[in-house]
């Protein structure tokens, strides 16, 4: 298995609230239209938690917009989807690629309950 997160931020410009709108009503359907079929296993996302204060809000609120992870059967597959022009048109519509961090990543469970 081949398991990918993306940490990213809106667009410059685009407000947090349309940003997060368009990646649950938009992006995420269409991601899954777009490659469930091509050896995607699971596909999961983490909108930043509006807060207005807490232990783990950075000064000036979060670095970051939001977190999705991919999981493939293969990288080779992961690499297919992501050069498809509809993946890349869709994502430049709201995400800012120049701060985007890619995070190729091995799964280790610690714990999970039940």
């Amino acid at each position: 298995m081949y398991t990918v997160a993306f940490i990213m931020k809106r667009k410059p410009g685009m407000s947090l609230e349309d940003f997060l709108a368009y990646y649950r009503d938009r992006h995420g359907p269409r991601m899954v239209e777009l490659i469930k079929d091509k050896g995607l296993i699971s596909y999961e996302h983490f909108p930043v938690a509006v807060q207005e204060k807490g232990r783990y809000l950075a000064e000036g609120g979060p670095a970051f917009d939001a977190v999705s992870v991919y999981s493939f059967e293969t990288e080779a597959q992961a690499e297919t989807c992501w050069e498809m022009p509809e993946v890349i048109e869709d994502s430049a519509a709201f995400i800012d690629f120049d701060t985007m961090v890619t995070l190729p990543t091995n799964r280790r469970t610690v714990f999970m309950f039940g």
